[in-house]
């Protein structure tokens, strides 16, 4: 699927209306250039899941969690990668975060690339025409997408009409 926003906050709606679909356990890749909107997106899917302070790239700390209530999934865990380039991937328990059937967001997921499960939702972001244009390309990676997201795929063609 491919979605087109012209705002930080076309792309933060996008995100929050995934919120309410996503079952516990979701793994999202998030692909995209620098201030190509992935933390952008994680706002918008945190605040959608209630979670009220700030969301900002974990850059530095590498993994920031925000406790979830209310939710199927006990916490939103948000992962910036790019400082794993060099290794380090087992100083973060990506294992602990499958067992307890947390919603995770990794960006820069190709530095952990072998860590990953299975079968996660890719988000690619990439800039667009205008600069605050971002085309969002979003597809299932790993067996049969699941009907959650094929339902949320047709529910965001038909609101883009």
């Amino acid at each position: 699927m491919r979605v087109e926003t012209h705002s930080a906050q076309d792309t933060q709606a996008l995100a929050a209306s995934l919120a309410p679909v996503l079952p516990a356990g979701t793994w999202i890749r998030l692909e995209g250039d620098l201030g190509a909107g992935k933390t952008t997106f994680t706002q918008g899917l945190g605040k959608a899941l209630g979670i009220a302070r700030a969301i900002k790239s974990p850059t530095y700390t590498i993994v920031k969690e925000y406790d979830l209530e209310g939710q199927a999934a006990p916490r939103l865990i948000h992962i910036d990668a790019y400082r794993l380039e060099e290794g380090g991937a087992d100083t973060v328990d990506l294992a602990s975060y499958r067992q307890q059937g947390d919603l995770v967001l990794v960006e820069w997921a190709q530095f952990i690339e072998r860590e990953l499960p299975t079968a996660y939702l890719d988000l690619a972001l990439s800039y667009g025409q205008e600069v605050d244009d971002r085309v969002l390309t979003i597809q299932w990676v790993g067996g049969q997408e699941p009907e959650w997201l094929s339902q949320w795929s047709k529910e965001v063609s038909d609101h883009a009409r």
